[in-house]
């Protein structure tokens, strides 16, 4: 599918300017190889149209509105070639011009169509028409006049409506796309995020993280200007046992920028979900905040600032979080390995940007917590041993199978991987995207081969289970694109949702108890690693196909170009709560929006004259 969303791509561009081109030239001796070159590229488009289609109705729309004319007047100009004849100028000027429409189809308006946004298309060369035939030269220049003022007026009213305003309220913007419907007439009684609050008991853990800039000097003798917890990358490792009251205090002595703490895959309650402007205000410079909460969930996790976040995250306010089942001695060597790129090119595993080596007595379990704090994908592979992926985001998979070398883990955005293996007598290497001089290497003797591999499909992996669902009190459809919008009265080439960007994004509202079911679809040529917080997502289907593995309970999954994912969750923790590409430049750009529970409202907004900016 990702080569047919890019082929269209390239398609419809090529078919645009082709038929652009043959107007002018349809008298040159280059003419008719013009002609014949754009009759073979639009029936290219049309079969790859028709290819994607096989894929689901959300990739075809858009593309139908041009592709199904323009194939029709390329039939007539192709009959009018096989007779040696010139074809008809308004057949060759119509067929230019529904070609550059397939352009501003594709980059304009994408899924889902309108009548508007065809109109706005199609509506100059109606203009066009008129003024062709209309034999006043005033009547021809006010049709003109009058389709260039409605578009002008078009884009600029656009472009202002996009601007952020001084304060852009949770509760009440969007009154036409639901925001407003957080509270109304049959919700819950009101209640504020800010309540929503972790146990007031007393804490049995209690932790500080400060939040400062440091150049860190790095293991290769390599050095970093960061943002940083501690003055250290990666931040420190907070490690608590199930059932204990964990209290972390933040401290931001960074100069002029705010900070926040967000618990990525733990479901906290909402009020301790550390995102700017929707369950806090940003921690400013001097200033501090104190999170708590119950560590009910044992699993791998890992925290960063939301505040910034594209920003914060890359320069290195990110850590991990790892709750373990009981406070006894474990009987494995447990080792949490999170990878970061940095800006200036350098690969963490951990706490090294080089091969780093570790003593492992043969026969010992060990456990490696795999956390991708990236925005791309990582691909891992383990040489030297058999082993098991036990648990995926924080969650047990259901009757691992034993997997070889030769399988490969493609850990996304924001997902954590846990590997399980016995410690053989010889060497175990954990390598990242391919690079075998670095990684970490443990036990001793020669270095263990990494055969080309394929890919987990962690779909098929493990034993399946019954799932919690038998009915679904909610059906949303998310459909991810990239588009040309206006990106707070900027115009930019943006990652949308339903053809909307943040903040115009209507919320998935939902009310406590529901059981959420929702289709997401990446018509883009880009991945999206999709995050929603304060829960996990049972996947149920990826392209039609259902899971035919273990129970996938996962916070964030990857949504590969021309797939479509089917998840589900139960909403059981009330709040307002992001869902966005956790690529944080794609949720930058536009691709972020709310599920919102009726009946809880913010304090706290976004805007110019507010210190939060969560992306």
């Amino acid at each position: 599918m990702s080569v047919l969303l890019v082929l269209d791509l390239l398609l419809v561009v090529v078919v645009g300017g082709l038929w652009a081109a043959a107007w002018p030239l349809r008298s040159a001796k280059a003419g008719a190889a013009v002609l014949i070159a754009a009759v073979l590229a639009t029936a290219a488009r049309a079969t790859v149209v028709a290819l994607l289609g096989g894929a689901g109705w959300w990739f075809v729309p858009d593309r139908l509105v041009t592709a199904v004319p323009l194939t029709l007047l390329s039939g007539v100009v192709g009959v009018a070639l096989v007779r040696r004849r010139t074809p008809p100028a308004p057949v060759l000027i119509a067929a230019a011009y529904v070609a550059v429409a397939g352009i501003a189809m594709q980059f304009l308006v994408g899924y889902p169509v309108t009548v508007g946004a065809v109109a706005a298309v199609f509506g100059p060369g109606v203009a066009a028409l008129l003024v062709w035939r209309l034999p006043a030269r005033a009547a021809r220049v006010a049709v003109v006049a009058t389709a260039a003022v409605a578009l002008l007026a078009a884009g600029v009213t656009a472009a202002v409506g996009s601007r952020l305003p001084d304060r852009l309220d949770h509760n009440t913007h969007g009154a036409d796309s639901g925001h407003a419907a957080h509270v109304g007439p049959g919700s819950a009684p009101g209640v504020s995020v800010a309540d929503l609050r972790g146990p007031s008991r007393p804490p049995t853990r209690k932790f500080t993280l400060t939040a400062r800039a440091a150049t860190v000097t790095l293991p290769s003798g390599a050095t970093v200007d960061a943002w940083t917890f501690d003055s250290q990358l990666p931040g420190p490792e907070l490690r608590v046992t199930r059932g204990d009251v964990v209290e972390v205090t933040l401290r931001n002595e960074l100069p002029g920028i705010g900070v926040t703490l967000h618990w990525h895959g733990y479901d906290v309650p909402a009020g301790e979900d550390g995102v700017a402007g929707v369950t806090q205000d940003a921690v400013p410079p001097g200033g501090t905040f104190t999170y708590r909460f119950e560590a009910k969930d044992v699993g791998s996790y890992w925290y960063h600032s939301h505040e910034m976040s594209s920003e914060a995250v890359r320069k290195g306010l990110y850590g991990t979080l790892v709750v373990t089942p009981d406070g006894t001695e474990s009987a494995e060597t447990d080792i949490t390995l999170p990878v970061h790129r940095f800006d200036t090119g350098a690969t963490m595993l951990g706490g090294s940007d080089r091969r780093e080596t570790r003593d492992v007595p043969a026969g010992r379990r060990v456990r490696l917590r795999l956390v991708n704090t990236d925005n791309d994908a990582h691909r891992v592979a383990v040489g030297g041993t058999p082993y098991t992926v036990s648990a995926i985001d924080g969650r047990d998979l259901n009757g691992p199978t034993v997997l070889t070398a030769e399988t490969t883990l493609r850990l996304p955005a924001g997902g954590r991987y846990d590997v399980v293996f016995t410690m053989p007598a010889g060497a175990v290497h954990v390598m990242v995207d391919g690079q075998d001089s670095d990684g970490l290497l443990l036990g001793a003797g020669a270095m263990p081969a990494h055969p080309a591999g394929t890919d987990l499909d962690i779909t098929r992996y493990g034993t399946p289970a019954p799932g919690p669902f038998g009915r679904y009190n909610k059906d949303y459809t998310l459909v991810l694109d990239r588009l040309v919008r206006f990106l707070d009265g900027v115009p930019s080439y943006a990652y949308t949702v339903n053809g909307g960007v943040y903040p115009d994004i209507p919320p998935l509202m939902v009310d406590r108890g529901d059981a959420v079911r929702t289709t997401v679809v990446n018509r883009g040529t880009e991945s999206h690693p999709m995050h929603l917080h304060g829960h996990h997502v049972l996947v149920l289907s990826r392209n039609g196909r259902p899971v035919t593995g273990s129970p996938l309970w996962l916070d964030t999954f990857d949504v590969l170009p021309g797939e479509v994912w089917q998840v589900a969750f139960r909403a059981d923790n009330p709040g307002i709560w992001l869902d966005h590409c956790h690529n944080l430049p794609h949720a930058k750009q536009g691709m972020v929006l709310h599920v919102a529970y009726r009946g809880v409202t913010s304090p706290f907004a976004v805007g110019r004259h507010t210190p939060n900016h969560p992306e």
